[in-house]
């Protein structure tokens, strides 16, 4: 105790060298006076005082622990530390009617003005010249302990204490502020775990828990005659009775599709309302000169009915925004509004999450699909004009050709080699087909449209066997066509009804006298013998209009031909083996476009202008009327099963028919650029093409499946190029190999391609 007290003694006499030591120690001496008076008061014995001596001295033991034999300004520093007993950082700087009320205002606003700011009681806080920071610095270091800081927005000199001083040193150590905080206190134990003898409710136990409930016994023996009755339901509590005593109120405008939204989202989910638009540049008070209306506009505008209206209001200009004048509708609008969302009911609708790769199909890929043609192989040149038809034997060994010089050709497939060429000097070929009748009866007959003629010709194509075939038939036809004999000639009977359908162009007429085309024998100028036969043009059908197509019946007998004449008479059918023809419509179908054979059933497919009529040649009935919703059809095909059409047109698209489905488009498909000339099925691979003007054939996979449940796969494979466009016209034919993926076109540059997959 007495070595404690030298310490205390020595450390106070060190500390009085400082100009501050002073007033510390009187402080401490007047803190310590405190605590005795406290300690003596609260216990008036001799050893009551002793140990709370005791206390005293150890407490300072332990706060000048740390104090060290360094230098004064440490020893000063922690004396400092250890008189910061209070938080002390109210201050009245609020209440103080010097200081400046702007807040944090940049000053840099005052430059232009003599002042700084406001005081609270509205005087200005005049700039006054303060001293810079070279004359603070001097002046700091003159006075010790002294550290002086320019308020710039009070425009006054502030000294910090030794408490503010340390308090920064502190702060910027990373230390707390005040140092008599202590961060680790002792736990104090408030709720103890110790279990307590007495509890904290000591009443004896009531004595209804030691005696049955009556309630309970009602319970159980209701409970019990219900089981005994079989009325007993497991898990009837009064909650499932109320909801079903419930059950009679529903929501009156309530629709099926809310019922599992009603309860458990009717009130979960804010739907908002709509906002309403933003203005535009009408709706300025300086609109763009556009947006002003004329006087004709401004007439046109007061014309119209309100509903019709662009806007509300008529566009006017201001030079600024206060010369614009209050708007008249401002409050019937509003209203409008209030009513539009009261009565207005909002609805939660579900979005569905799908994504779109799960929608469409997976296509497969072209190289997946193969055979189809991708490759030029072979050019056949020869005409010197546009080549306007193509056909192809059936045993594809031999094709020929027709174009604007006049000439029918006919080409070796192999070799590129023209076995013939036939001047039918009628003006150009706008049509050649080959008679598609079966091997084992196959008659090797090429029709050729030419002006107003349509001429049979002998190819001498087939052995001795088919020679003799082709040659009797056309020695029966030639026979009859220069007996005279009345069955020669059209026959005006047998025509097809139309059920009362209107054409396309609303124009009905009859079969005119004198229409009838005439079979005559052609000259043997252009003929030759091989094998026995005669090869060559044989028999022309003459009409009084120009021949525009020829299509052969499958069977190979019958040939149906289409001419110029917008009457009855443009669609006429022909035997060949009794040399007959025969006008099938009383009245004309409409501006017929082209015409083909049903594969297997006796149907005419008609196409009109926007239409593609189907007619029952026995029944001599129209089945069906097809809508493909182009401006101009141009060209058909029939699928070889029958029941799939595809329709090309001068708009640029390509429509595919479900004769199964609809009279609706099955797909419409829109792939070239200009006027889509001639479209076309393969007979054994499921491959479909198309030739258009701008000098491309696109191949596309179109396989047709036996199972009616599943839709065409229609999938692009290849475009083809090789025509160069004249005149505006690119294609004007193409034809598919009967036997293999292969593809013939012709364009009006005059030369004939061939594609091959390779």
């Amino acid at each position: 105790k007495k070595a404690l007290d030298k310490m205390t003694s020595k450390e106070e006499e060190e500390s009085s060298d400082d100009e501050h030591g002073s007033t510390y120690n009187e402080e401490s001496d007047s803190d310590d006076d405190f605590e005795k008076q406290s300690s003596s008061s609260s216990d008036n014995d001799s050893e009551g005082t002793d140990e709370s001596k005791l206390q005293i001295v150890e407490s300072s033991a332990r706060e000048w622990s740390k104090t060290t034999n360094s230098d004064l300004p440490a020893k000063k520093a922690s004396m400092v530390s250890k008189y910061l007993h209070t938080d002390d950082i109210s201050s009245d700087e609020e209440e103080n009617m010097e200081n400046n009320t702007i807040g944090r205002v940049p000053l840099h606003w005052y430059d232009a003005y003599d002042h700084i700011g406001y005081k609270i009681d509205g005087s200005k806080v005049l700039k006054k010249n303060g001293p810079d920071r070279i004359d603070i610095t001097i002046r700091n270091a003159e006075k010790h302990g002294i550290k002086t800081i320019f308020d710039m927005y009070n425009n006054k000199e502030v000294v910090l204490s030794e408490r503010d001083l340390e308090l920064i040193r502190r702060i910027q150590m990373g230390a707390i502020a005040h140092p008599e905080h202590d961060d680790t206190p002792d736990y104090s134990d408030y709720y103890s775990s110790i279990k307590e003898v007495m509890p904290l409710s000591a009443a004896p136990e009531p004595k209804r828990r030691f005696v049955p409930s009556k309630w309970e016994t009602m319970r159980v023996m209701k409970i019990l005659k219900a089981i005994k009755e079989g009325t007993y339901k497991v898990g009837d509590s009064a909650i499932e009775k109320k909801s079903k005593a419930l059950v009679d109120a529903y929501m009156i405008w309530k629709e099926d599709e809310d019922e599992i939204l009603s309860e458990s989202k009717r009130y979960k989910f804010h739907l908002p309302a709509p906002k309403m638009p933003l203005p535009g540049h009408a709706e300025s008070y300086n609109p763009p000169p556009e947006y002003l209306l004329t006087e004709e506009e401004k007439q046109s505008y007061d014309d119209m009915d309100p509903e019709e209206r662009p806007h509300n209001f008529i566009p006017k200009s201001h030079t600024c925004l206060r010369h614009v004048g209050g708007y008249g509708n401002f409050l019937k609008e509003r209203f409008e509004r209030c009513l539009d969302l009261y009565l207005c009911p909002r609805k939660l609708k579900h979005r569905l999450n799908i994504d779109p790769e799960t929608l469409i199909p997976r296509l497969p890929r072209p190289r997946e699909l193969k055979p189809f043609p991708n490759t030029l192989c072979l050019q056949f040149l020869g005409h010197t004009g546009a080549v306007r038809s193509l056909s192809l034997s059936p045993d594809g060994q031999y094709f020929a050709s027709g174009g604007d010089d006049g000439t029918v050709r006919l080409w070796e497939v192999d070799t590129c080699l023209c076995r013939y060429i036939w001047s039918l000097g009628g003006g150009p070929v706008v049509a050649v087909a080959w008679n598609p009748s079966p091997d084992a009866y196959q008659h090797h007959l090429l029709a050729a449209a030419v002006g107003k003629w349509v001429v049979l010709i002998a190819t001498g194509t087939a052995e001795e066997d088919g020679s003799e075939v082709t040659e009797s038939q056309l020695a029966a036809v030639e026979k009859l066509a220069t007996s005279g004999d009345e069955e020669t000639g059209c026959n005006e009977l047998d025509e097809v009804k139309d059920g009362g359908l209107e054409d396309d162009d609303k124009e009905v007429s009859k079969v005119k006298k004198g229409s009838k085309p005439t079979w005559k024998i052609c000259s043997s100028d252009t003929q030759e013998r091989r094998h026995g036969a005669v090869v060559g043009p044989r028999v022309r059908l003459e009409f009084t209009e120009a021949v525009l197509s020829v299509v052969w019946h499958y069977k190979g007998d019958y040939l149906a031909s289409l001419t110029a004449s917008s009457g009855s008479d443009s669609v006429s059918i022909h035997q060949i083996s009794k040399a007959k023809s025969q006008m099938p419509f009383a009245k004309s179908p409409g501006k017929v476009q082209a015409l083909s054979f049903h594969p297997s059933r006796p149907f005419l497919f008609v196409v009109t202008q926007q239409h593609v009529k189907v007619f029952h040649l026995v029944e001599q009935t129209l089945v069906k009327k097809l809508m493909s919703g182009c401006k101009w059809l141009s060209s058909l095909d029939v699928h070889p099963s029958g029941d799939h059409v595809i329709v090309g047109s001068y708009d640029r698209r390509v429509v595919w028919f479900d004769l199964d489905l609809s009279s609706a488009p099955y797909k419409t498909l829109k792939f070239h650029e200009k006027a889509v000339r001639n479209i076309q099925f393969h007979k054994r691979y499921p491959l479909m093409a198309s030739g258009s003007d701008d000098g491309n054939v696109h191949v596309f996979h179109s396989m047709v499946y036996s199972d009616l449940t599943r839709n065409p796969l229609i999938v692009p494979l290849k475009v083809l190029k090789g025509h160069e466009v004249v005149g505006g016209i690119g294609i004007f034919s193409i034809a598919f190999h009967p036997r293999q993926p292969w593809i013939f076109t012709a364009g009006a540059d005059g030369i004939i391609n061939l594609f091959q997959d390779i």
